[in-house]
């Protein structure tokens, strides 16, 4: 027979698992405002399509709420040669211009663009304490982009977060 306190502790942690799994799952939506693509003289651009912000209220850390941040990126390739895409290289700029690094599976996988190629794909990032959903980010391709193994000098992409619901 199970006790009053066993199913009450299993009602809670099945609960809390689907909490955490619908965070996870955000779905991505437009940013609420985007300064446009960055892009080189050479025709490479790079840009924010959509996103998805999450950010979580914890009363042990108090005003360090963990954020998470999921950025569709595409990048197109105007130019008569082909790019490579290091996934790993890009960063997520903080308000304070503190860089993070992405925490999406696979990222040190190079991705080949070929002339005249556009490709997406999504990065992941996490911290507590540096982001804000209703601030702006900045997305850095920081040398990610590269044409014969040389980076291509982008700006960075300035976009402020939809909130998820």
């Amino acid at each position: 027979m199970i006790s009053t306190s066993v199913f009450s502790v299993r009602a809670t942690s099945i609960l809390a698992l689907g909490i955490l799994s619908v965070s996870a799952c955000a779905p991505l939506r437009l940013p609420y405002k985007s300064a446009g693509p960055a892009a080189s003289p050479d025709g490479v651009e790079v840009a924010v399509r959509r996103q998805s912000c999450t950010q979580n209220v914890d009363p042990d850390f108090y005003g360090d709420d963990l954020v998470e941040e999921v950025v569709e990126v595409q990048v197109r390739n105007a130019t008569s040669k082909s790019l490579t895409v290091h996934r790993d290289a890009f960063r997520l700029i903080a308000p304070d211009g503190h860089g993070l690094k992405t925490l999406t599976w696979q990222a040190v996988d190079p991705l080949p663009l070929v002339a005249g190629e556009t490709k997406s794909f999504e990065l992941r990032f996490m911290t507590r304490g540096l982001l804000y959903c209703g601030r702006e980010m900045k997305l850095d391709a920081d040398a990610g982009v590269r044409m014969d193994g040389r980076p291509i000098e982008l700006g960075a992409v300035s976009f402020q977060p939809s909130r998820a619901l």
